[in-house]
C-alpha cells in the first residue's frame, strides 16, 4: 500500500468516525484480574510466563448487550447486489440479458439467512482482551478485581505489536448501535473472494460490534485489543511493556505470598509489586 493510499484511507475513517483512537506507545494502560480460584490463578501464572494474555469469547463477557446491536434487515435485490459486487460487471457477463437485481437476486430470504450467519461468525470468531487507563477507579477495583482482593497489570500500550488494527479506546452511546445485514453479507463476500479492499468496511464493522457500548459502563474508560479467535487462543506481549503488578487493598497475606512467588518463578522475576490502599479522605483508590 501506497503512503498516498494509506493517509486517504486514514483521513476517510477520520471523516466516517469510524477511525479508533489508541493508546500511544508510552501510555499506561491496566488490566484487573480477580485471582479467585484456580482457573484465574492458573491464567495469571501463564500470564507472566508466557507473556501473553488470553481474550474472552463472546459467551464470557459480563454485559449480555456487548458485541449485539440491533440487526436491520435492509436487504433488497438491489443491496444484495450491491453487497456481493454484482453491478455493471455482470451485465456484460450475461450477454444479451438485461441485468435485472430483481430477478437474479429473488430469493432474499437465502441472502438474509446468508448475513445471519456471516454475523454471528463475527460474534463468536472474536476474543476481547479488556483494560483501562486508571488504576485508581473504586468500581473497576470492586467489580474486575474480586472486591479488591485481586491485583491490577500494568502495561503500556507499546507492550503490545504495533500492526494491532483492533486496538482503541471503547465508545459509549446512548442508544444501541444498527448494524445493517448488507454490511455482513458483503464483508463475508469479499472474504470469500479474496477482496482486500474492505478495510473501510471492516472499521464500520468494528465499531458497531467490539467499540460502542452503553453509556452506563463509560467509567470503565475502558480500552480493548479484540482478536480472532480461530487464528490464535492468546496474545502476546513485550515483557518490558509490563512494567508492574498492582496488589489490591484486601488481597490477604497468603495470596501475596503466593503472586510473589509465581512472579519469582516467571519470566518478569524483578517486575515490581506495588500497592494499591483506600484512600483516608476520598472516594478513591492510591497506588504506592
Amino acid at each position: 500500500m501506497s503512503f498516498e493510499d494509506w493517509t486517504s484511507g486514514e483521513i476517510e475513517r477520520l471523516a466516517l468516525d469510524v477511525y479508533l483512537k489508541r493508546p500511544s506507545p508510552h501510555q499506561s494502560i491496566f488490566k484487573y484480574v480477580a485471582l479467585n480460584g484456580k482457573k484465574s490463578w492458573d491464567l495469571f501464572e501463564r500470564t507472566l510466563n508466557a507473556c501473553e494474555l488470553v481474550g474472552s469469547t463472546y459467551n464470557a463477557l459480563n454485559d449480555p448487550f456487548e458485541l449485539s446491536p440491533h440487526l436491520f434487515n435492509d436487504l433488497r435485490p438491489v443491496t444484495i447486489a450491491r453487497a456481493l459486487g454484482e453491478g455493471a460487471s455482470l451485465s456484460s457477463r450475461i450477454k444479451g440479458e438485461p441485468w435485472d437485481p430483481d430477478v437474479l437476486f429473488a430469493d432474499v430470504a437465502r441472502y438474509v439467512t446468508d448475513a445471519q450467519d456471516a454475523f454471528a461468525k463475527i460474534q463468536q470468531s472474536a476474543r476481547i482482551i479488556a483494560f483501562c487507563d486508571r488504576s485508581d477507579s473504586p468500581l473497576l477495583w470492586s467489580h474486575y478485581a474480586n472486591s479488591y482482593e485481586g491485583a491490577c497489570l500494568h502495561f503500556t500500550g507499546g507492550a503490545f505489536k504495533r500492526g494491532l488494527s483492533n486496538f482503541g479506546y471503547v465508545s459509549y452511546s446512548a442508544h444501541r448501535p444498527t448494524y445493517p445485514l448488507s454490511l455482513a453479507l458483503e464483508l463475508s463476500a469479499r472474504k470469500r473472494t479474496g477482496n482486500s479492499d474492505d478495510s473501510l468496511r471492516q472499521a464500520e464493522s468494528d465499531k458497531l460490534v467490539f467499540y460502542t457500548k452503553a453509556a452506563d459502563w463509560a467509567y470503565e474508560r475502558e480500552v480493548r485489543i479484540v482478536y480472532n479467535a480461530p487464528r490464535q487462543t492468546s496474545l502476546p506481549f513485550l515483557p518490558d511493556g509490563l512494567l508492574s503488578v498492582i496488589i489490591g487493598p484486601r488481597m490477604s497475606s497468603e495470596d501475596q505470598a503466593k503472586l510473589r512467588d509465581i512472579l519469582a518463578r516467571s519470566k518478569v522475576p524483578h517486575l515490581p509489586v506495588r500497592r494499591a490502599s483506600l484512600s483516608s479522605n476520598s472516594f478513591s483508590v492510591e497506588i504506592d
